[in-house]
């Protein structure tokens, strides 16, 4: 049975994930759920260390180049690779480096997104604390015309954790190059389902309609929603 242990070893601003043991169908797995914890707190840049991994065949370029494009697809993550003995993919959003600190370097070196955070109940009375750190943090950016916009997204995307996962919720409001994007992860595993005809006048319909693109993501203990704007004006 093939042995494969991943640590990670930060998560902000960078994330950094130390792999070790033998990579292959049966344990690919649980580099995959290490990388979708680390995307959950929206990381400037996933640093991932496979200088003690031994893969069994040639698909590890194939499974690189996925987790690569879920990490380019949100949170906008660059993947950085150590693994001087590994044919890597170059592919966009991938950089290889001989080794972690090199490659810890070349992300310390990347822009740190502004970013505010808060942790909330699942009450009702979150939705507003929600939409007061979301207009604040908006003036914060510099970026006081999305402010409304990002109010309301918040304030849907907290809604929607308050009434259905009904689990304690944390909403990150990030600054990016293209706008401001939000999150609220949550401890409950069922990723919501998409807005259908015959929803109307709120929750996700209503994300789904305002934000530039919306998405939702598992993770080892629940789940995170996300949305992004459009371009700031």
């Amino acid at each position: 049975m093939s042995t494969l242990v991943c640590h990670v070893r930060r998560h902000l601003p960078i994330a950094e994930i130390v792999v070790a043991g033998t990579l292959d169908d049966s344990t690919v797995i649980h580099v995959g759920v290490a990388l979708s914890d680390c995307l959950a707190d929206q990381p400037d840049a996933v640093v991932l260390d496979l200088a003690g991994v031994r893969c069994v065949d040639e698909r590890l370029a194939a499974w690189l180049r996925g987790m690569a494009q879920t990490a380019r697809h949100w949170p906008g993550a660059p993947l950085l690779v150590a693994a001087s003995a590994v044919r890597l993919p170059a592919d966009d959003g991938i950089t290889a480096y001989d080794d972690a600190e090199a490659a810890l370097a070349a992300a310390a070196a990347l822009p740190v997104a502004p970013r505010r955070t808060v942790t909330l109940p699942p009450l009702p009375s979150s939705c507003g604390t929600a939409r007061d750190l979301a207009g604040q943090a908006c003036q914060d950016f510099g970026v006081p015309r999305l402010a409304q916009l990002v109010r309301l997204l918040a304030s849907e995307l907290t809604a929607n954790a308050v009434v259905h996962a009904r689990t304690e919720l944390r909403l990150t409001v990030r600054r990016t190059a293209a706008g401001v994007d939000l999150a609220v992860r949550d401890r409950d595993p069922f990723l919501p389902q998409a807005p259908g005809p015959d929803d109307r006048g709120g929750g996700l319909e209503l994300v789904s309609a305002l934000a530039g693109s919306w998405g939702s993501m598992l993770t080892s203990d629940g789940k995170v929603v996300w949305a992004r704007t459009g371009p700031a004006a």
